[in-house]
């Protein structure tokens, strides 16, 4: 009697932590409509949605799909949704929730390798502070990166999980017009040469985000390749500025150094140019930083490495032909932007907007349930980032403190 009665209170508590605390204070989205089963990207499904934010309460219809690359395998899937008015879709409805204007369309985030939630979005803040400082992509709502905030999702009444509602590799992101032939954005999609500014780019490894899928498109990129390829030395540092921005490129190679962002070197990176001439490198997908792997489930090596950005061509030169700037940039950011107390406390604001009861369902929706088989949440806590924050910078100021000299 005495087991039947602990397991029924383990059940009731379970189901309290999975299906209740509905009035906890952040923004919910509602699905009612079938989203199971979805492995594929070209698998659109129809759903009625209500979003809950403070006094805000918004009832539409939505197509939804799942999204990103090697997170479609994960067992919780990220997902694009597109909002309307009608259930015809014929009528876009953009909403304003504090991203940068009224928008119909938004990425939904499991972070399913950050049990933390906030690596992505809090790095990708981080980005525009440094992009800000330098006036990088000012005509961009963000300065070219994403921003969210965490919102629980219920699906046909029940918890489907914690989330981050965020802006899409869209061209809203860019505030760009998709009738210009020059507005274009590609992002890399594998670990090939053609990633690395190592072989002749194509539209199979770079998807293109903005912009015609054509040959003069393609030619575009092709002229940016053959630049940093073929110029010798001297034609690359005299010509750089004309076909690449180099405060952009400073601000990728220091931030994918410091934040050790293995995942970013090639894969992931978004390619911008609003002239079809000079480009613009840009941070995306920003939650393999930090010290984690791939997968979240273990740690990379940095307690005795740092990140080799050698395999990528462009900043390979980057640091050969710019070695001075990237140290002068370097510091200027450890002053402020770049140290341990700035980096702690944009992770602490983010962090205190999720209720502990959140994560406690979050853990007991996709962790590990009291009666089922354990299965660990992938990803690490606070305490890694901050061990990794007592550990990277020192190696890197002696790294940039060497690239001065050279």
């Amino acid at each position: 009697m005495i087991l039947i009665a602990v397991l029924a209170v383990v059940v009731i508590a379970e189901a309290l932590l999975v299906y209740g605390f509905r009035h906890t204070r952040i923004p919910k989205l509602y699905f009612q409509g079938n989203i199971s089963g979805m492995e594929d990207k070209s698998d659109v499904r129809d759903i009625s949605v209500r979003y809950v934010s403070g006094g805000q309460t918004v009832d539409a219809f939505a197509e939804i799909k799942i999204q990103g690359t090697s997170s479609l395998s994960y067992e919780k899937k990220n997902y694009t949704i597109n909002f309307f008015s009608d259930a015809n879709h014929s009528e876009k409805l953009k909403l304003d929730v504090g991203l940068g204007g009224e928008q119909s369309k938004y990425c939904l985030k499991a972070n399913w390798i950050d049990r933390t939630h906030s690596r992505n979005v809090v790095t990708a803040r981080l980005a525009t502070q440094v992009q800000q400082k330098y006036q990088v992509l000012t005509q961009a709502p963000r300065n070219g990166t994403i921003d969210g905030f965490p919102v629980e999702i219920y699906s046909n009444g029940k918890f489907l999980g914690l989330y981050t509602f965020n802006i899409p590799k869209d061209p809203w992101l860019f505030n760009m017009d998709e009738e210009n032939p020059n507005h274009i954005v590609v992002c890399g999609e594998r670990w090939e040469d053609t990633n690395l500014f190592r072989g002749e780019p194509d539209f199979d490894n770079w998807e293109l985000e903005v912009g015609e899928n054509s040959e003069e498109t393609l030619d575009k990129l092709k002229k940016l390749f053959d630049f940093v390829m073929n110029s010798d030395d001297e034609t690359f540092c005299a010509q750089f500025e004309e076909h690449i921005d180099l405060d952009a490129a400073l601000n990728y190679y220091i931030l994918a150094d410091f934040a050790y962002m293995a995942d970013n070197l090639g894969k992931n990176m978004l390619l911008a140019t609003y002239d079809g001439q000079k480009w613009y490198p840009v941070l995306y997908d920003l939650d393999t930083t930090w010290g984690t792997s791939y997968s979240g489930r273990g740690l990379m090596d940095y307690e005795n490495n740092t990140l080799n950005l050698s395999s990528n061509l462009l900043f390979e030169r980057l640091e050969k032909s710019f070695g001075k700037e990237l140290s002068a940039r370097y510091f200027e950011l450890r002053q402020e932007i770049l140290t341990k107390e700035h980096i702690l406390g944009e992770f602490e604001a983010f962090h205190a907007q999720i209720p502990g009861a959140v994560f406690l369902k979050e853990g007991f929706r996709w962790g590990c349930g009291v009666l089922r088989q354990y299965k660990d949440l992938p990803g690490f806590d606070y305490d890694q980032i901050e061990d990794y924050l007592d550990t990277i910078p020192g190696k890197l100021d002696e790294k940039y403190a060497a690239l001065a000299g050279r």
